[in-house]
């Protein structure tokens, strides 16, 4: 059926103001350059990685950027470990979708959690929950370049927490 030439303009207008006023699907990003991507970066390098409170060489490690800047690797490695040698790899990530830092951790005893949080001040804080306890590590930057990375476990929901391990970075 042919529509008198009023009736289509007609339509063609309405439609064109529905078009208008219909909202912008969120846009996505294309890379990541984005200022979120580069919150961690102060992590990125080659580390010699200290127990805070005695100065005692516990390991090394390197973390470095992957995917043109949309993830960071970490590599540590503790050859003389309580119990043996000890290593341990994680991805971190920004999400653009839920606007969190996401970081995947493994390591040679078995071990892998799946962390989520951001920033809180200037400090990186993730957590991940356990079968019986929350796990939660602190990246904090220092003004000499150093990072401090405090980890603690909560076995009642996150009350109280018990700091597990409190390492220095210091450049390599």
């Amino acid at each position: 059926m042919k529509l008198p030439l009023a009736a289509s303009l007609s339509l063609g207008l309405a439609s064109a103001a529905v078009a208008q006023t219909a909202p912008a699907p969120p846009s996505r990003p294309t890379d990541c350059k984005a200022a979120e991507h580069r919150q961690l970066d102060f992590w990125v390098g080659a580390w010699r990685v200290f127990q805070t409170s005695d100065g005692l060489e516990v390991g090394s490690s390197r973390i470095e950027k992957l995917l043109d800047g949309c993830a960071i690797k970490e590599s540590y490695d503790s050859p003389g470990a309580p119990g043996g040698p000890y290593a341990g790899t994680s991805y971190s990530a920004w999400d653009f979708k839920d606007r969190r830092w996401h970081q995947f951790y493994v390591d040679t005893r078995g071990a892998a959690a799946w962390y989520t949080g951001g920033l809180e001040g200037a400090d990186m804080v993730l957590s991940a929950p356990g079968p019986q306890s929350l796990q939660r590590m602190s990246y904090r930057p220092a003004p000499n370049g150093e990072v401090r990375q405090v980890g603690e476990v909560s076995t009642d929901g996150g009350k109280t927490w018990k700091t597990g391990y409190d390492y220095t970075y210091r450049r390599r």
